[in-house]
């Protein structure tokens, strides 16, 4: 199954009811072992510190649906205006706007727990520390990028080639510039330094990366000739030390 990882932006916006139906397929692709959802504890780091201000968010907007509804409310006759009316009270009360929210995250953290969770490493935070010390890309023009930098390191350092899947892993972000080049929209060749050459695949929406996902190499006999060549390259390097 592709590995599918999500920067923080993304988790914080599958809370909202927008993207409710996406949620549902994503947890059920999850569910049905379609896909494999990598997470790391930089994002849950992120994640946390974040949490307050989703809540705020989320039942604010829930709110402002609350009086879109009543507005809507004039547009229907009696007596479907009058039960309408009563259905949506529940959501006038603040607290049962919070207690909302709160569910709707806490479903969300809940999903999180059944995640691959993985961990940053001391040598993947030097590596990284060192790129901006240097200003190598993505650290060239000053942007405090280094979390983004690091989780994209930590996962694909973490994942492997597999078959028969088209990518090894789906990033989903909607800040690509922060790890890309913006002539070949690829991540930075810097940050990938040393790594086993991986399908990585990067999309700005979830729903992209779902319909990617079960899609099959079309060239297996080229990705299979090419990774044994790479094992070979890679003993004799090891028999000559290197």
């Amino acid at each position: 199954m592709t590995n599918i990882a999500l920067d923080t932006n993304i988790w914080i916006y599958l809370t909202k009811d927008t993207f409710y139906e996406l949620w549902i397929k994503f947890r059920k692709m999850h569910e049905n072992n379609q896909i494999r959802v990598i997470l790391n504890d930089v994002i849950l780091k992120e994640w946390e510190r974040n949490r307050s201000t989703t809540l705020k968010m989320l039942a604010l907007n829930i709110k402002n649906e609350y009086k879109s509804a009543i507005n809507l409310s004039n547009y229907l006759d009696e007596p479907f205006k009058t039960k309408y009316l009563k259905v949506i009270s529940a959501y006038k009360k603040e607290r049962t706007r919070i207690e909302k929210a709160e569910n709707r995250v806490r479903e969300i953290e809940n999903f999180m727990k059944t995640c691959e969770l993985i961990k940053v490493t001391q040598e993947q935070k030097l590596f990284v520390a060192s790129l901006a010390i240097d200003k190598a890309p993505p650290f060239q023009q000053n942007k405090n990028n280094f979390n983004d930098a690091l989780i994209l390191r930590n996962i694909c350092e973490y994942v492997e080639n597999e078959i028969p899947n088209r990518y090894d892993l789906i990033y989903v972000s909607n800040n690509p510039a922060d790890f890309t080049d913006s002539t070949t929209k690829e991540v930075y060749k810097t940050l990938l330094k040393d790594l086993h050459p991986i399908r990585l695949k990067n999309v700005t929406e979830l729903g992209e990366a779902l319909k990617l996902a079960p899609e099959l190499i079309e060239d297996f006999e080229d990705w299979l000739e090419y990774q044994i060549e790479y094992d070979a390259e890679y003993q004799y390097d090891l028999m000559r030390g290197k």
